[in-house]
C-alpha cells in the first residue's frame, strides 16, 4: 500500500492532527540525525584538513634522499646517476628531482629594522624548472623557469611579511648579508611551492633559481642538497622504495610522506571516530523507541482497521507511510542543525587562540567538507534514519485485534507470548554475559601484536556492545527485584517497578541513553589523561645529556663556524648560558652472559659535562654517599661505568622484540662487555675487545626520548680514556646518523620566543641540525591539546544533545500514560503517591544507566590505553589511565539530579489536570 496515495495522505493527516506528539517525535528524531551529522562534520573536517595539509606541503613528494655519511651534498654526476634510474627512463617507477635547499630567515626590509616584518626558519629551495615540471605534472608554475634573482614565495608567508608580486623579499645569507629576490608570484602553497621539509616544520617556502639556492646553502657549483622522489604510480606504497638501487650507498632515504601521513592519522583521530560511533549507536535506539511509541499510540486505530477487513500487512503499510514522513522531516531538520552545529564546533575550538598557536607545529583544522562528501554524508544519514524507521515500523500492529482495540500495549503479551519473551530474554541475557566477558578480556587480557585499524574497530564495536549488555543485565536485575518484592514494597515502589517491567523496551532505551552519556564522558576523561601527559613538557627531561639545546654538526668546519657564532652573535650570547662539546661513540657490543648483540652510545664523564648537564643517577652503589662521588669515581677509575636505565632491574624475562640483557644486574656488580670492529660478523664469533667494569650506578634518562633515540641511544657513561679507545677503534655510526658530534647549549628552554630565535639563527647560519627539545615537545603538546579540546567539546555537546533527546522521550512517555494516570487517580490513588512512584522510577533508571555507562567507559578507556601501548619496550612503563574522580563524581551527581528533574517536569505536567480532563485528552 506504500505505492498508493491514500497511505501517504492518511499518514500526513495524522501527523498534522496530533501536532504536539508529532512535534515531540520530530524533535527526538532530529536529535539523532543531528548527532550523526555533527559527528560526520567533525570527523570529516579533521580528516579532510589532514589531506589538504598533505597536498599543500607535500603534493607528489614521497621521499627525500640525502647524502650518506659525512657528504655535504650530491655532486651533479651522482645526482644524474640516481635520477637516471627513474623518471620514466630507468628501471624504477619513480620520479626524481635534485634540489638545493637551506634554512633561512626572511625579511621584508634590507636593513635591520625592529618594525619590519620577518619570518624565521623558512626553506629556500631551488631546482631546474624542466625537471620540476616533469616531477609535478599538474602544476603550471614551472613552465617558465625562474631567473637568477627571482623567487616564488608561498601566499601565506607573503601575507605574513606584507609582500606581493613585484616586491623584494630578503633572505639571510651564511655571511650575514641580506640577499634580495624579486617576487615573480606568491602562489598558494601546493606541492613543490609549499614544501617545508620533513614534517613541514619550516614556516615558509621560498623557491629560487638553483644557483641562488646554492649560494644560500653554501654548496659548490652544480651540487645538490637532496633528491626528492615521487611514485609514478600513486597506488604504490609510501612505506619504502621497494627496488634495490646500485647507488644505495650514496644516500639515505627519509620517508617524509609516510611521516606526514602518520601525523594526519594519529590515534586521536581514530578516537574521534570512535566517539562518533556512540552518536550512531545512541541515535538508533532513540529513534527506534520514538517510532515504537508512535505505533503504540495508533494501536486502537489499527485494531479497528483490521476489524473491518484490512490485513496486518495493509495496516502496517499505513503506519510505514506515516513513519517515513516522520523520518524524512526529522532527518532533514537534524542534518541541517547538525551540519551547522559541527561547523560552529570546529570553528570555535580549532579556530580559537589555542588552535592558532599550535598551527605552526600541527595541522590547521578548518570546518570543511567537500560537496560530494557532504552530499554523500547527508544522504547516508537520511538513509540511516529511514532504514531505522522502516525496521521499527515492522512491529506496528503485531498484537491481536481485540487487544489492539482495548488499547493494550504492544509490549504486553499473552501467556504464550510471555513464554516466548522469557526465552528471548534468556538468550539476550546469555549474549549480554558473553559480550561483557569479551569486553573484560579486552580490558585485562588481550594483547594484539599490532594496534592497527582492524584492532581499533574491534575494540570500538565490542565496547559499544558492552554498554548495551551491561544496561540489559542491570535492567533484568531490576525486573527480578520487582518480582520478588511484590506488594511488600509499597504502592509507590510497586508502581515504579511495574511500569519498568511493563515497558521493557522503553525502560532499556532510557537506561541506555543515560549509559551512553556517562560512558562517553568517562571514556573521554580517561583517554585525555593518557594523551596530554604523554606530550606534556613537564613529563620527563626535555634536554640532551642535561643541556636544554644542541647543534649536531657534520664536519669540523661546521663545528668551528657554530662555535664562532656562539661567541659573536649578540642574541646567542645573551640566550646561551654555557656550552660544551661531546662526540658520542656508537658501538656494537655483546654481553658475556648473553648471545645477544646490540648497539649503545658511550659518552665520556668529564667535569664540564657532569656540572653543565646536571647529570642524575637513578641508583648508585652503596660505596658512594652522593651522585657526585659516583661520577668522580668514573672520571678517576677506568674500571667503573654508569649503565643506562635499561639494565636496571630488567632482563630476567628475555624479549623477542627488543634486545636486552639476560641477567639481572645490580649496582656494585661487575659486567663484561665485548666490542666489535666490524658492523656484521658471523654468529658465534668472539668480540675484538673485552672489558670488565664495576657498575657505579644506573643513570636517569638525562635526554628527551626523541633525541635520546636518535643521538645518544642507551647512553652509557665511561672514563674519558675508555671513550677515546672505543671512539678510535669501535665507533660505528648507525645508518641514519650523519652527525659527527654535538655542541650542547645550556639555556632557559621555557622561554619559547627565545627558543625560536636561537634555533632560527643557528639554522640560518648553516647548522645542519639545531633543536631545543622543550620547544619541540611544547609544540607537540599544543597540537595535541587543541585536538583533545575539540574531542572534549564534541563529547560534551553530544552528551547534552543526548540528554535533550532523553527529555523528549520522557515527555513523550508521560503523554502515553495520561489515561493510565487518570484511571489510577479515579481509583483513589493519591497524586503524591503517583508522583513519588514516577520520581523513583526516573531515579532508578537514571542511576542504573549511569552505573552501566561508568563501567563501560572505564573498561573501554582502559582497553584502548593498553592496546595502543603494546609496542612499548620492556623497560618502559606504560602510561596509566587516570580518571579524575572529582570530575566524574560531580558529573555523576549532576546527571543523577537531571534524571530526577527530567522525570519531575513530565510528572508535574501530567498530574496538573483533573482525572476527567486527563481522560478526555487521552481519548482525543
Amino acid at each position: 500500500m506504500l505505492t498508493r496515495g491514500i497511505s501517504w495522505a492518511m499518514g500526513s493527516r495524522y501527523l498534522r492532527r496530533q501536532g504536539r506528539q508529532t512535534a515531540l517525535a520530530v524533535l527526538a528524531g532530529a536529535i539523532g540525525a543531528m548527532l550523526l551529522a555533527m559527528s560526520l562534520f567533525h570527523y570529516g573536517s579533521v580528516r579532510e584538513s589532514g589531506d589538504r595539509w598533505l597536498s599543500r606541503h607535500f603534493g607528489p613528494i614521497d621521499w627525500e634522499l640525502v647524502p650518506a655519511g659525512q657528504e655535504a651534498g650530491f655532486t651533479a654526476e651522482r645526482a644524474r646517476e640516481v635520477a637516471a634510474e627513474g623518471n620514466g627512463e630507468g628501471p624504477f617507477p619513480y620520479r626524481y628531482l635534485p634540489a638545493a635547499s637551506a634554512t633561512v630567515m626572511l625579511y621584508a626590509s634590507p636593513e635591520p629594522d625592529a618594525e619590519a616584518a620577518m619570518l624565521q626558519q623558512a626553506l629556500a629551495i631551488g631546482f631546474e624548472a624542466p625537471a620540476a615540471a616533469a616531477f609535478e605534472p599538474g602544476s603550471r608554475l614551472w613552465d617558465e623557469p625562474l631567473r637568477p634573482g627571482e623567487a616564488l614565495l608561498d601566499a601565506d608567508a607573503a601575507e605574513t611579511l606584507g609582500l606581493q608580486a613585484g616586491d623584494i623579499v630578503y633572505a639571510g645569507a651564511p655571511d650575514g648579508a641580506r640577499v634580495g629576490f624579486k617576487l615573480r608570484d606568491a602562489p598558494p602553497p601546493s606541492g613543490l611551492s609549499g614544501y617545508r621539509g620533513d614534517g613541514a616544520r619550516h614556516n615558509a617556502t621560498l623557491a629560487l633559481h638553483p644557483d641562488d639556492a646554492r649560494r644560500l646553502a653554501a654548496l659548490p657549483e652544480g651540487s645538490w642538497s637532496a633528491i626528492l622522489a615521487s611514485r609514478m604510480n600513486p597506488a604504490d606504497s609510501v612505506l619504502g622504495m621497494s627496488f634495490s638501487s646500485k647507488q644505495e650507498g650514496w644516500y639515505e632515504t627519509r620517508f617524509v610522506k609516510r611521516k606526514a601521513e602518520d601525523m594526519t592519522r594519529s590515534n586521536l583521530v581514530i578516537l574521534i571516530g570512535v566517539i562518533s560511533l556512540t552518536a550512531i549507536f545512541s541515535s538508533a535506539f532513540l529513534l527506534r523507541q520514538i517510532v515504537l511509541m508512535l505505533a503504540d499510540s495508533r494501536a486502537e486505530l489499527y485494531g479497528v482497521l483490521r476489524a473491518i477487513g484490512l490485513s496486518r500487512k495493509q495496516a502496517r503499510s499505513l503506519f510505514r507511510a506515516e513513519a517515513l514522513l516522520l523520518g524524512l522531516l526529522s532527518g532533514l531538520a537534524g542534518i541541517a542543525a547538525g551540519l551547522a552545529g559541527g561547523w560552529g564546533l570546529v570553528k570555535a575550538i580549532y579556530g580559537s587562540e589555542l588552535g592558532r598557536s599550535a598551527e605552526a607545529s600541527g595541522i590547521p583544522i578548518e570546518p570543511h567538507l567537500s560537496l560530494p562528501v557532504l552530499l554523500a554524508g547527508g544522504a547516508a544519514v537520511l538513509l540511516y534514519q529511514l532504514l531505522l524507521v522502516l525496521a521499527a515500523s515492522r512491529l506496528a500492529g503485531t498484537g491481536s485485534i481485540v487487544g489492539a482495540m482495548r488499547g493494550e500495549s504492544r509490549e504486553g503479551a499473552s501467556a504464550s507470548g510471555k513464554r516466548r519473551r522469557s526465552i528471548r530474554l534468556a538468550v539476550a541475557a546469555a549474549a549480554a554475559c558473553a559480550v561483557a566477558g569479551l569486553q573484560a578480556y579486552h580490558t585485562w587480557g588481550w594483547s594484539p601484536q599490532v594496534a592497527d585499524g582492524s584492532v581499533m574497530l574491534r575494540l570500538a564495536l565490542v565496547w559499544l556492545a558492552s554498554a548495551a549488555a551491561l544496561t540489559l543485565l542491570l535492567q533484568l536485575l531490576l525486573q527480578a527485584a520487582g518480582s520478588r518484592l511484590g506488594a511488600r514494597a509499597g504502592a509507590d515502589v510497586l508502581l515504579a517497578l511495574r511500569y519498568a517491567a511493563q515497558r521493557p523496551g522503553r525502560t532499556f532505551t532510557v537506561m541506555l541513553l543515560f549509559a551512553v552519556t556517562m560512558m562517553t564522558i568517562t571514556f573521554t576523561s580517561g583517554i585525555s589523561s593518557l594523551i596530554l601527559p604523554n606530550s606534556d613538557p613537564a613529563r620527563g627531561p626535555q634536554a640532551l645529556l642535561g643541556y636544554g639545546g644542541f647543534v649536531a654538526y657534520e664536519s669540523d668546519s661546521e663545528k668551528q663556524d657554530m662555535l664562532e657564532l656562539l661567541k659573536s652573535d649578540e642574541t646567542l650570547r645573551q640566550a646561551v648560558e654555557s656550552y660544551a662539546h661531546v662526540q658520542p661513540t656508537m658501538a656494537s657490543i655483546s654481553l658475556s652472559d648473553s648471545s645477544s648483540r646490540g648497539g649503545q652510545s658511550f659518552v665520556p664523564v668529564t667535569p664540564e659535562l657532569v656540572r653543565g648537564g646536571g647529570w642524575k643517577l637513578l641508583e648508585r652503589s652503596s660505596a658512594f654517599a652522593t651522585d657526585q662521588e659516583a661520577w668522580d669515581k668514573v672520571m678517576e677509575d677506568k674500571r667503573y661505568i654508569v649503565l643506562p636505565r635499561s639494565y636496571k632491574d630488567f632482563g630476567v624475562e628475555p624479549s623477542a622484540t627488543f634486545w636486552s640483557p639476560e641477567k639481572l644486574y645490580r649496582v656494585g656488580d661487575t659486567i663484561e662487555l665485548g666490542f666489535f670492529k666490524a658492523e656484521v660478523r658471523a654468529a658465534g664469533q668472539p668480540p675484538d675487545l673485552k672489558q670488565t667494569f664495576t657498575i657505579a650506578g644506573f643513570a636517569e634518562p638525562n635526554s628527551a626520548s626523541g633525541v635520546h633515540t636518535e643521538y645518544v641511544y642507551d647512553t652509557t657513561y665511561v672514563h674519558p680514556d675508555v671513550w677515546k679507545q672505543l671512539h678510535e677503534g669501535y665507533h660505528r655510526p648507525w645508518d641514519n646518523q650523519k652527525f659527527k658530534g654535538l655542541i650542547l647549549l645550556q639555556l632557559d628552554a621555557t622561554d619559547l620566543k627565545q627558543d625560536e630565535e636561537v634555533v632560527s639563527r643557528l639554522l640560518s647560519a648553516g647548522a645542519s641540525t639545531a633543536a631545543i627539545p622543550y620547544l619541540d615537545t611544547w609544540k607537540e603538546h599544543a597540537s595535541s591539546k587543541r585536538l583533545v579540546t575539540g574531542f572534549l567539546a564534541f563529547t560534551a555537546l553530544s552528551a547534552a544533545i543526548g540528554l535533550l533527546g532523553l527529555a523528549v522521550l520522557q515527555r513523550r512517555s508521560m503523554l502515553d500514560r495520561e489515561r493510565e494516570l487518570a484511571m489510577l487517580r479515579c481509583a483513589g490513588v493519591p497524586a503524591p503517591t503517583l508522583r513519588r512512584a514516577f520520581m523513583l522510577e526516573g531515579s532508578l533508571l537514571g542511576l542504573l544507566g549511569l552505573a552501566a555507562g561508568w563501567a563501560a567507559g572505564w573498561s573501554g578507556a582502559s582497553a584502548f590505553a593498553r592496546v595502543i601501548q603494546t609496542d612499548l619496550r620492556p623497560w618502559e612503563e606504560p602510561l596509566r589511565v587516570d580518571f579524575d574522580g572529582w570530575l566524574l563524581g560531580g558529573i555523576l551527581l549532576t546527571l543523577s539530579a537531571l534524571a530526577v528533574l527530567l522525570q519531575a517536569g513530565s510528572v508535574r505536567t501530567a498530574l496538573r489536570s483533573t482525572p476527567v480532563e486527563s481522560l478526555r485528552k487521552a481519548d482525543a
